[in-house]
């Protein structure tokens, strides 16, 4: 868990990708995309406060494959296919999964929220793997077509048990009554403290 960070992989990468093959539909042109909130964070934030009404907390976004980092839309546009974002090159899928996850808001105004936080965790293949959660394209590489299967729980239809018990033990693990601790998980607050204090 991160409550400090400037990644940019889901606007920059993972809605290109499903958009520009057909997995998700969006209005919203890659310029357009591009005048939005710069980081995931600040984008993720920006649409909770301003949508506090139809977006309860705690809430959590879908999780993805953290190979995402290194997909991007296919060069040649090819719907199906992938293109790696540095030298063509994509790093190995079904490792580790992202998500971002908002826990707190104050009582008085349900517009005041925390800070969302970047999560990031290991696949559990026996929950992870499964036909509603796998994604496939093609990716041309040294002149040969490999597929590429990244993990992605699409919308909140598709079932994540992992998911909904992370949320469960985070939930349990914040407190309102410390203002510094607001929307933050107390283990990891008082690690922080701990180090700082060392240093």
């Amino acid at each position: 868990m991160t409550k400090d960070t400037a990644a940019r992989d889901f606007k920059n990468h993972v809605l290109p990708v499903m958009v520009s093959n057909q997995q998700w539909k969006s209005d919203l042109s890659q310029e357009q995309l591009s005048r939005i909130p710069n980081t995931d964070r600040m984008l993720l934030q920006t649409l909770s406060v301003f949508n506090h009404e139809s977006i309860p907390v705690p809430w959590s976004l879908i999780e993805y494959d953290s190979s995402f980092l290194m997909i991007v839309p296919d060069f040649q546009k090819r719907e199906g296919y992938v293109g790696g974002a540095i030298r063509n090159k994509i790093t190995p899928e079904r490792l580790f999964l992202k998500s971002y996850i908002q826990l707190s808001q104050t009582a008085y105004d349900p517009q005041l929220r925390s800070n969302v936080l970047l999560l990031d965790r290991l696949v559990y293949p026996d929950f992870d793997l499964r036909q509603d959660t796998t994604t496939g394209f093609n990716h041309s590489y040294g002149g040969a077509d490999e597929p590429v299967q990244p993990i992605i729980f699409k919308d909140n239809q598709v079932r994540n048990p992992v998911q909904e018990l992370v949320m469960l033990t985070l939930g349990s693990m914040t407190s309102n009554s410390v203002p510094e601790l607001f929307g933050h998980n107390k283990p990891l607050f008082i690690a922080d403290k701990v180090a700082k204090w060392h240093n």
